[in-house]
């Protein structure tokens, strides 16, 4: 199944050192894109992101833009510009403005999580390993994909089976795991992403799909 024909909308919990908050994401239509956004708020802090994204003609998926903002710090602040007919992304806001070459697989931070859910659809994962490459505050920055296992795990939506990827790139003491539904386009259910003493967490709360609210399969 296409990623045409599943937007959806989501509300997760973030864990970051124990402090928790909740955040919305939203896959919409637009016009001939797609637009993957995140939102979550504690206190007076709020982060945004924000993938604009576009479906090639190998149903592969690849972003136009991308923007994160944090209301605590703009020195955070993103708004990449992917330019694939000259193949190069640049950030001309950023602290320190920059352009990078661009390759068929690069990603942004966000647009890189539906392209794991879009790989598992168009069947990559049979490879049970492959790469990943990230373009993130002016670096380049290539991950191995590991598919893991199949497991059931328990959410506030009840059992759901998933899919287990592991996200972890060479030279770096950050490891990610990611649990993606089956039954439903694999989307996120969780993820655990752990460095040196620092730990983040997300986990799903409800969604819907086309309209249709999320169930646990049994």
């Amino acid at each position: 199944m296409c990623i045409r024909d599943r937007p959806y909308q989501a509300k997760y919990r973030i864990t970051q050192n124990n402090l928790s908050a909740d955040a919305s994401r939203k896959l919409a239509k637009v016009g001939p894109h797609w637009r993957l956004s995140q939102t979550a708020s504690k206190w007076f802090i709020t982060i945004g992101e924000e993938s604009l994204i576009e479906v090639t003609e190998n149903q592969n998926l690849r972003p136009l833009q991308y923007r994160y903002e944090n209301s605590l710090s703009s020195k955070r602040d993103q708004r990449i510009v992917f330019d694939w007919e000259a193949n190069k992304a640049s950030d001309e806001t950023y602290r320190k403005p920059y352009t990078l070459p661009l390759k068929a697989d690069y990603a942004d931070q966000l647009s890189a999580q539906l392209q794991l859910r879009q790989q598992l659809l168009n069947g990559q994962a049979q490879d049970k390993r492959w790469q990943q490459t990230i373009v993130k505050n002016g670096k380049i920055k290539t991950y191995q994909i590991e598919k893991l296992t199949e497991e059931t795990i328990d959410t506030e939506l009840g059992p759901i089976d998933t899919v287990k990827l592991r996200r972890k790139r060479e030279g770096s003491s950050a490891e990610t795991f990611i649990w993606l539904a089956k039954e439903w386009n694999y989307m996120i259910v969780k993820l655990v992403q752990t460095e040196d003493d620092d730990s983040l967490s997300l986990e799903l709360i409800s969604a819907t799909i086309d309209g249709s609210p999320m169930r646990a399969a049994r």
